[in-house]
């Protein structure tokens, strides 16, 4: 898999998420985690939506990727 930044930064997350392709950078796919749900609350984990890796993040990514490739 691509980052694994979850687990690189503080261990806060044990480990990583189920993870998915959410888009392709150049035929290279872009990995992004659906984090972990808070049973209690039935929200994603704070530290997940913190994530620069969460899965909502992806659209993001991806604007700033086009915005980028636009500015060439």
């Amino acid at each position: 898999m691509s980052r694994v930044r979850c687990r690189l930064a503080g261990r806060k997350v044990k480990r990583r998420g189920q993870a998915t392709v959410e888009w392709y950078k150049d035929g290279v796919p872009q990995y992004y985690c659906y984090g972990y749900i808070d049973r209690m609350t039935d929200e994603p984990l704070p530290e997940c939506k913190e994530c620069r890796d969460y899965v909502r993040k992806a659209q993001d990514d991806l604007d700033e990727w086009n915005r980028r490739k636009g500015e060439r």
